[in-house]
């Protein structure tokens, strides 16, 4: 049997113990009459060791409260809805299980709850079947010792009690909520009743009571800033965006089963009377309160290092990482589908990018740049572009950057649609734009200046289809681009953004002998956890470096790829620029056919792709009298050749001949 030493381990602290009888559930003190440090007193320690012990729950153990099942059904049942507590302190007696929970806030006083709708027969009577007690403040709960049946207690779970707020705990669908009695009158008290008869029996549903009776069974917000209703689902942890119509529906919903649940349960004749009550516009009456009950501006934004997991919160900022139970509090939108799992490891994923990437600072890119992504804030202000070969592997990384953020937190990115009307408000509510196998002019376009936007914090008018006018955005989207060619990005002078953004990682190795389809769903089907674990401490890394104030961390080779890649997109700017040098000669001149020959020379040593002359001369015409104040001319004279004046430009000279080396 565990010491006293080892069960204040186990639940921790403040922990007020109560020694009992062996094989009995009754007190050995006035425990009533004793205070916390009386406990502490060796005697009262070694009463504790030499008999049962029972925790003293709830105020009197810092909010440690028990949630007791009799029959392993309900407890399944429970654990189902409610997946961070089968991580939670679990013990048992005879049958059944008891799971202990450390509140962080207030909490109902102790009750047992039956089934409503299943009975079994106790004395002659019907009685709904035992569902759970929940103890608090007021019970005890043995732990250590002997059963009255002579079995003795065990520990099922020997971990701490998961810490969370009441209202995080998820009640199977059907289940009384404890309290729930006490929460009706103050429903009542609050919002009035929820409907009343004239003189003449015309009845009238009151608005006001059922909005406030949705509101006491679930979360709901409404964010003022882009007029949008969201409804908390508790056993994801999540904040879900919901339309009017969708409201409306629930409004009505839970109005029909209020009044049906009173229509069967008394003798008023009068109640049916008031179904017909149940209109459109007595449910947008309804949504309009909750609204109006429920508004936030600004509402969502949780801390900067924590992940939420489809079993948790992910805490990085602890070591090893606190996981914390889900709760409105988070205020978060979005969930990886992904399991965490302390210590779990990926040795497909490391063997793939061995391969595939097989520079350890590109895997390192990698990593940081999916932990960026699993934090949904794209506070880095970047766009990773994954280039190559067919068959290289950046359609894997991918899919799996897609599964691990989550398929329901991504969005299709055209950079030709993001003029559109409504395209920028279709983002709303995800976390990492994708734009897959794209064409080369995918950010050479005009739409792919509102790329910088998109990623760099600035403020966005957005349009929302049903929704009347502008809503306010702030551009933090993730993105990420694949090209199975090379890109070209419409720099428009502004050289710098692009510089800061963009990422640059190739995957040109040799296609692997074995080709295995939709590979990353393999991966992350056999380890997920392990996968995630990855990116999470790459996110972890990152977080650690933005904290200081520095931005996203790029070799040097790496820079050099993405200084060329931005070149080569304004490769007539680059050649001006670099070899063309203005002259205060007027013997010096370049003819509009030399300047394109050495143009060419200049991507051929390169291997850039040149532009077309017509498209080159009109752009070089505008950059040799911005940078050179060199006019285009018809009067340059070649001594080699019989016509006396051609086009071209005076007073400038090419920096190089056709044998010298460019670089």
């Amino acid at each position: 049997m565990m010491s006293t030493h080892e069960i204040e381990q186990w639940l921790g602290t403040p922990l007020f113990l109560v020694p009992q009888e062996p094989g009995t559930k009754i007190p050995m003190v006035k425990y009533t009459l004793e205070k916390m440090e009386t406990t502490q007193r060796p005697v009262y320690r070694a009463m504790l060791e030499a008999s049962n012990v029972a925790v003293r729950l709830g105020e009197w153990s810092g909010g440690l409260c028990a949630i007791d099942f009799d029959d392993d059904e309900a407890l399944e049942q429970f654990l189902a809805v409610n997946p961070v507590l089968q991580g939670s302190a679990r013990w048992k007696g005879k049958r059944g299980a008891q799971i202990g929970v450390r509140m962080t806030g207030k909490y109902p006083g102790p009750c047992a709850e039956r089934s409503a709708t299943e009975f079994i027969e106790v004395n002659g009577r019907q009685l709904g079947r035992p569902l759970y007690e929940w103890r608090s403040t007021g019970n005890l709960s043995t732990v250590k010792g002997v059963h009255p049946s002579g079995c003795e207690y065990s520990v099922l779970v020997d971990r701490p009690p998961v810490a969370m707020d009441f209202s995080q705990i998820r009640w199977p669908e059907g289940w009384p909520v404890p309290g729930s009695r006490d929460a009706m009158e103050t429903l009542l008290r609050q919002h009035g009743v929820p409907w009343a008869f004239g003189r003449s029996g015309t009845g009238n549903l009151h608005a006001r009571f059922f909005a406030g009776y949705m509101m006491s069974k679930d979360r709901y917000l409404w964010d003022a800033q882009t007029g949008t209703h969201y409804w908390y689902q508790a056993d994801r942890g999540i904040w879900i965006s919901m339309t009017p119509e969708e409201m409306a529906r629930r409004a009505l919903e839970v109005t029909s089963r209020v009044l049906l649940d009173q229509v069967a349960s008394t003798e008023d004749p009068r109640l049916p009377s008031l179904l017909p009550r149940m209109t459109a516009a007595f449910a947008d009456q309804v949504v309009d309160l909750v609204g109006k009950l429920t508004v936030e501006r600004h509402p969502f934004g949780r801390p900067n290092a924590v992940v939420h997991t489809s079993n948790g919160m992910v805490d990085l900022r602890s070591v090893p990482y606190a996981v914390h139970g889900f709760g409105p509090e988070w205020m978060s939108r979005n969930q990886t589908p992904v399991r965490y799992v302390q210590g779990a490891e990926s040795p497909m994923l490391q063997a793939f990018l061995d391969h595939a990437l097989p520079e350890k600072e590109d895997q390192l890119m990698l990593q940081r740049w999916g932990g960026l992504a699993l934090l949904q804030r794209n506070r880095a202000q970047v766009i990773l572009v994954l280039t190559g070969t067919g068959g290289g592997g950046k359609s894997t990384v991918a899919g799996l950057v897609q599964r691990i953020v989550g398929e329901e937190n991504c969005s299709e990115l055209r950079t030709n649609h993001l003029g559109g009307r409504f395209e920028v408000g279709s983002f709303h509510d995800r976390t990492l734009l994708i734009g897959s196998d794209v064409a080369p002019d995918f950010l050479n376009c005009d739409g792919s200046q509102v790329l910088k936007a998109l990623t760099g914090g600035d403020r966005l008018n957005a349009e929302f289809k049903g929704r009347n006018g502008l809503k306010a955005l702030v551009g933090d989207w993730n993105v990420l681009v694949t090209a199975n060619s090379k890109l070209k990005v419409n720099v428009q002078g502004d050289l710098g953004a692009w510089s800061r953004r963009l990422l640059l990682l190739d995957f040109s190795q040799p296609k692997p002998q074995k080709v295995i389809n939709n590979y990353h769903d393999v991966m992350i089907d056999r380890e997920g956890s392990g996968i995630l674990n990855w990116f999470l401490r790459g996110a972890e890394e990152l977080v650690t470096i933005m904290k200081d104030g520095k931005a996203f961390p790029i070799s040097d080779r790496q820079r050099a790829m993405v200084d060329n890649l931005l070149s080569e997109s304004d490769s007539v700017r680059y050649f001006v620029v670099n070899y063309v040098r203005a002259s205060s000669m007027t013997s010096d001149s370049i003819t509009t056919e030399e300047l394109y020959d050495a143009y060419l020379q200049m991507c051929s040593h390169k291997e850039w792709s040149p532009e077309p002359e017509k498209r080159f001369q009109m752009r070089a015409a505008d950059l040799m009298l911005e940078i050179h104040q060199a006019m285009r001319s018809n009067h340059v004279n070649r001594k080699n050749r019989e016509e006396s004046g051609q086009r071209g430009f005076m007073k400038v000279n090419l920096v190089f001949v056709d044998n010298e080396k460019y670089d």
